[in-house]
Order: C-alpha cells, then sequence, then structure tokens
C-alpha cells in the first residue's frame, strides 16, 4: 500500500502539537480508539523508545508494539515492530510553524496482514484512520491552547 498523507492546520504552537504527540500515555484521552497505551523503554534523555498500544477501531481489536523514533525537532516516528491486522505501519508526525497557526503532517504507510482484501478497501480504511487521527490531534492541541 503506498504512502497515505494527511495535513491540516492547527491554531496551537508546534512544540505543544508535538508535546501532546510524544505523551503516549495520554492518548487514551484524545483518541477513542486506543484502549491503552504503555512506555515499554526510554532512551537515556527519557523519551519513550518503545511503546504497546492497544486499540479498537470498527470493532477490531489489536495490540501493537512499536519502536519511536525522533528523526528531527518537528518529526516523531513510530515504527510497528509486532501487531496483530499489519505486516507493515509506520507513522510520521511532522509540524511547520506559520506564525499563529502550525500545519501538522501525519504520513501512515501501512501493509494489511490479511490477504485479498482490495487495495481500494484498504486505502479507505487507512485514509478514514488518518482523518480521524488528524483531526482528534487538531482538536486536543487547539482545545490545550485556549
Amino acid at each position: 500500500m503506498p504512502l497515505v498523507s494527511k495535513t491540516v492546520e492547527v491554531s496551537a504552537p508546534a512544540d505543544s502539537i508535538m508535546a501532546i504527540v510524544a505523551h503516549f500515555e495520554a492518548y487514551p484521552e484524545w483518541n477513542e480508539e486506543i484502549k491503552g497505551a504503555w512506555v515499554l523503554a526510554r532512551y537515556d534523555d527519557g523519551r519513550p523508545s518503545q511503546l504497546r498500544l492497544d486499540t479498537a477501531v470498527n470493532g477490531m481489536e489489536g495490540t501493537y508494539i512499536q519502536a519511536v523514533y525522533y528523526p528531527s525537532e518537528n518529526q516523531i516516528q513510530t515504527v510497528m515492530q509486532q501487531g496483530d491486522l499489519f505486516a507493515k505501519q509506520e507513522q510520521v508526525f511532522s509540524v511547520v510553524e506559520m506564525g499563529a497557526t502550525t500545519l501538522l503532517t501525519v504520513d501512515l504507510d501501512v501493509e494489511v496482514a490479511m490477504k485479498g482484501i482490495p487495495d481500494i478497501m484498504v486505502r479507505k480504511l487507512v485514509n478514514d484512520a488518518l482523518d480521524h487521527l488528524a483531526g482528534n490531534l487538531k482538536s486536543r492541541a487547539e482545545q490545550l491552547a485556549r
């Protein structure tokens, strides 16, 4: 499956958006699809390096172990190491400050583990999930910025 990307304009500073993304344990507070989030390991500087996320999306539950990387001060990347529904799942959260607002981009690259699902159906599900994730993150950032 090709990379899917979503960009939204957020009325919040870039650093506050990245702080929300990096606070993995709080994901269930603003994303109802995340049922539990735990940091399993940390880098020497204290930032999370590995996570466990328990999810429920469209009635399908899953547990995922993800590595976390910080390619730049304006990016956080997660790479699935182990999971239930996907053979591959990588996402990158990026922010660009634009004065009073910030552009938030979420890139998602997935491959489903189940064979035989038409690409168009997978693309729709991934696009819907990405819209939901970006929308929830935007709402959370703007709520906290008020």
